[in-house]
């Protein structure tokens, strides 16, 4: 920094650095350092940092009050003010007289400072009298000084641009404040000083003596001689009466367009363009631009002077009066091009849209005659026509009209570019009739010469084509034959077909080539398990062979499409088709029955929990797959898939009963018998462990697995089947039994009381685990997460999943989540919150604490309502929060119906000067239904309906 205005000595300074009393000893140190192209710190900040050394010093001098140094013992007054905070107020006013007195500039400083600079000058001007805004005694024009008019000039000026860019929300921080007092909120909002100030700039128009500018050289520093403060009003510049009057009808301009009064915004406007080409020169008085003030006047007419603009003007006035003369301004701008191209083509994509959804009816013709207008200037502008398809404009009468009604202005360029865009339109035929229309015309015709329609006459030739190359068929060129082309097509016809009885053809079409190959390796993508294919390969060469193959291909192709009722149609003809056959395929055939079954497991699992299938025959027909005791074993993925089933199905008896012959049984069997325990007890004794035992060893930390090798398979094997177990799981009590166990761990491992998880059944697992710090609680977290999204999918209104959804996000971190499967889970339970919301602390504090960390202070206070008692010293501590708060604040105070609340509403906005809010608070808590003497049934009544109201516009902002 080039200027230090700190106390001298307090820290080693750069030898470049000047102190603030460097300025007092030089007097053209100043005006050096403003006059630099980038001065670092600028002039604005110069006069805040001058400032702050003047707040410093009488926070440092408690004997020092506004610029006067008290007698305490005898309570007289000295006149003589300190002379360091008087130099430094002056050197400020020496600034701002540098800036001219721009307001843009003094607005830029915090509002305090502003308040300062101007109470300073109107102290100076005014003989060394106390002046203090907004108290600002009228004065008689007449007898005043001219410095001090100037002053008066410069406050009301300011206060009236003042109070109107206060329109904005964030106009507190705008001015680099966030303690405004009354006295400053009055400053602004007292309608009663807004209209002193209007009168005063109004009257201030007709003066006789115009004040004059006060420049740099009016304000004189003390010296170490004479410490006096000394003016010298004869430097001040002389202002013209039209520069003095076109700065203040533009400031009353500017003020009455924003409220609205635009016939006195456009009598300034105007005034004030008038005097503007009078002024002859420039001083810096008046910051006015005459571009910006054509746009106001203009801003300021009405829809009745819609023809004294340009054309642009007219289009958007025309857009705003319903469309009122457009085609006659399109026909204009076809002859001036005035407007853009995009904004014509934007005006008929508008009214076409409009018309389709109804929003207004016009003319039915007005959108054909747009685009035919639209079309020409296309053709003017040499511009492409991508936009229009001209074979799809039928009304060659519309469009010939847009041409002839501005004809006789066009220029002979225009004239001859239309003609050129007619005749390539008639060459090519797409719009009707259009040739006898032209030549109808007499206008538009006289420009088409003899050879320009003996032109046209030439181009219409008829082409009479062969039929021969419309037919689809190739011709065939050669009748020689090809086996291996012709075995190539009867391959391709065989992988695209799903027809059996093409399929049958197609292989006996094969057979009696006799090239020897074989239909497995007509397409790599049809490959069989390894039992299917042995026993296949096993038979006979011959027609079974090949059909049995194909099939069982094309079979699981289309299960893995999950086009389960073809796959099943492929099988059950393979299987009649065995029936039929004389070769012995008995281990085939029941192979075959056994890959129906696995179909129609895999078709009721995938459509759960909706589905046409027998699901009592399919479990009875997996019990008897597992229990077969024929030499011909199912395939491993029909018996896992056969256990799944089961367990879904709720077979769980015959799980937990049956043989252990399969390694895949252990985990469907655990997951059985703690869904039997599940159902069949009444009491709440805890239930069996092995579950427990079989799950909790795959989240040890990879650390400690990685110790021995095997160790670390073994477990990663056991991680592998468990977690494919589990998300094959379908049946609500398996889900309910999984999730809960897996909620216990997170919350045994974790050991935080503030992020514990809830759902049903926790409390029934074990309570404990031995060394619970060597186990992986993130790998649980995204495992538990995953199986909940898992069975949220199946059943998507499942209250206790969704809570546990909020609940797994909140213990992660992820607040907005969680807030939106918090606010589903209360919107599913409470049927859209149209029944009353029931006390949930659980969730509602959650919900607390996620609105809290994403600043939603104001949503946070609403929902301490919703807690059984109501949490107060919360509520308070979140109101009176200094952060910014990222919400809407008073837009939620309807849903408070606690009046504490609301009173410490209105208080904390009290002290903080914020009125407007304060207003908004003290009008809903003098609503009838919040008064604290209505019976129990009006107040909850008031209660209820505030939540449902809240919690539906939560719903709006966070459930996505």
């Amino acid at each position: 920094m080039e200027v230090e205005l700190l106390r001298p000595g307090s820290i080693p300074i750069s030898p470049e650095t000047i102190l603030w009393f460097e300025f007092l000893l030089d007097p053209d140190l100043l005006l050096k350092h403003l006059k630099k192209l980038s001065a670092d710190p600028p002039p604005s900040e110069l006069i805040t940092k001058f400032y702050d050394v003047i707040s410093e010093t009488l926070r440092n001098n408690p004997d020092t009050e506004n610029g006067e140094i008290l007698n305490v013992e005898t309570n007289i007054t000295k006149t003589k003010p300190p002379a360091k905070t008087t130099a430094l107020k002056i050197l400020s006013l020496k600034v701002g007289a540098f800036l001219k007195w721009n307001l843009v500039q003094i607005r830029n400083l915090p509002f305090k400072t502003q308040i300062s600079l101007l109470q300073d000058l109107m102290y100076f001007t005014n003989d060394k009298k106390t002046v203090e805004i907004p108290n600002v005694e009228e004065e008689d024009v007449k007898t005043a000084s001219p410095p001090y008019l100037f002053a008066l000039l410069l406050f009301h000026r300011w206060l009236l641009s003042t109070s109107m860019h206060r329109i904005t929300s964030n106009w507190q921080i705008r001015y680099g404040i966030n303690d405004i007092s009354m006295a400053d909120e009055s400053i602004i909002c007292c309608p009663e000083n807004i209209n002193k100030t209007v009168n005063f700039l109004t009257e201030a128009l007709d003066w006789e003596i115009i004040p004059s500018l006060l420049t740099f050289d009016c304000f004189k520093l003390p010296t170490e001689s004479n410490d006096c403060i000394e003016f010298d009003w004869s430097k001040s510049e002389e202002l013209k009466k039209n520069e003095f009057c076109t700065q203040i009808n533009y400031d009353l301009g500017v003020f009455f367009f924003y409220r609205e009064q635009y016939d006195l915004a456009k009598k300034h406007f105007s005034e004030c363009l008038n005097l503007f080409a009078d002024i002859p020169k420039i001083n810096g008085f008046y910051d006015v631009d005459k571009q910006m003030i054509d746009v106001y006047i203009k801003a300021c007419h009405g829809s009745a002077d819609i023809q004294k603009g340009n054309l642009l003007e007219q289009l958007n006035s025309s857009i705003v009066n319903q469309y009122m003369g457009i085609t006659n301004i399109l026909q204009q701008d076809n002859v001036k091009k005035e407007i853009p191209l995009m904004h014509r083509i934007n005006l008929e994509l508008n009214i076409q849209g409009a018309l389709s959804s109804g929003v207004f009816t016009v003319a039915r013709d007005l959108i054909q005659k747009i685009k035919a207008l639209n079309i020409i200037r296309c053709v003017l502008d040499r511009k492409p026509l991508y936009q229009y398809t001209l074979s799809l404009f039928k009304n060659t009468d519309t469009l010939l009209w847009a041409i002839q009604c501005t004809w006789k202005s066009f220029s002979f360029a225009d004239k001859q570019a239309i003609k050129m865009f007619l005749l390539e339109e008639i060459i090519k035929g797409d719009i009707p009739d259009l040739l006898p229309k032209v030549q109808s015309n007499k206008e538009i015709s006289e420009v088409f010469d003899k050879f320009d329609l003996a032109y046209i006459q030439n181009s219409e030739v008829n082409f009479d084509i062969p039929e021969n190359l419309i037919k689809s068929e190739a011709l065939e060129t050669n009748k020689r034959r090809k086996p291996k082309l012709e075995m190539r097509q009867l391959e391709k016809q065989l992988i695209v077909t799903n027809d059996h009885v093409e399929i049958k053809e197609i292989l006996v079409k094969i057979a009696m080539m006799n090239l020897g190959s074989t239909v497995w390796s007509i397409n790599p993508q049809w490959e069989l398990p390894i039992p299917l294919q042995s026993v296949i390969k096993s038979l006979p060469r011959g027609f079974v062979q090949d059909f049995s193959y194909v099939i069982l291909a094309k079979s699981k192709e289309q299960l893995l499409s999950k086009n389960f009722n073809l796959s099943l149609e492929f099988l059950v003809i393979l299987e009649k088709e065995l029936q039929a056959s004389k070769c012995n395929v008995s281990k085939l055939f029941k192979l075959v029955s056994w890959e129906i079954l696995l179909v129609q497991i895999a078709q009721i699992l995938d459509q759960w929990p909706v589905n046409s299938i027998d699901k009592a025959a399919l479990a009875d027909a997996c019990e008897v797959c597992l229990q077969t005791t024929d030499s011909v074993l199912p395939r491993s993925e029909v018996v896992e898939q056969c256990v799944i089933c089961l367990l879904n199905l709720g077979r769980w008896e015959f799980l937990t009963n049956l043989e252990k012959k399969w390694t895949t049984f252990e985990i469907p069997s655990a997951v059985a018998l703690a869904c039997q325990e599940l159902t069949k007890q009444k009491s709440m004794k805890k239930l069996s462990k092995n579950l427990w035992d079989l799950v909790l060893p795959m989240f040890v930390s990879t650390s400690q697995s990685k110790r021995n090798n095997s160790g670390f398979n073994d477990n990663f094997n056991v991680k592998t089947n468990v977690v494919a177990v589990f998300f094959k799981l379908k049946d609500t009590w398996c889900l309910t039994a999984v999730i809960s166990m897996l909620t216990k761990m997170f919350n045994i491992i974790k050991d935080e009381n503030g992020l514990e998880l809830q759902t049903e059944y926790c409390n029934l697992w074990p309570a404990t685990v031995s060394n619970s710090s060597s186990y992986n609680v993130m790998a649980i977290s995204e495992i538990l997460m995953e199986l909940v999204m898992h069975a949220l999918k199946h059943y998507p209104n499942n209250v206790a999943w969704l809570r546990l959804m909020g609940d797994i996000n909140f213990a992660n971190g992820h607040y907005q989540v969680s807030l939106n499967y918090y606010l589903k889970s209360l919107l599913i339970f409470h049927d859209y919150f149209n029944i009353p919301i029931r006390n949930d602390d659980h969730v509602f504090r959650r919900m607390i604490k996620c609105c809290m960390t994403l600043g939603a202070n104001t949503q946070a206070a609403v929902l301490c309502q919703f807690l059984e008692e109501t949490d107060y010293m919360l509520a308070f501590r979140i109101l009176s929060e200094p952060k910014t708060c990222n919400d809407a604040v008073d837009a939620y105070y309807h849903c408070f119906w606690d009046t504490s609340i609301l009173e410490y509403l209105i208080s904390i906005h009290n002290k903080k000067g914020e009125f407007q809010r304060r207003k908004i608070a003290i009008q809903v808590i003098g609503m009838l239904e919040l008064n604290s003497n209505n019976n129990e049934e009006i107040q909850r009544e008031a209660s209820n309906l505030r939540k449902s109201t809240f919690l539906r516009a939560m719903c709006k902002q966070y459930v996505f």
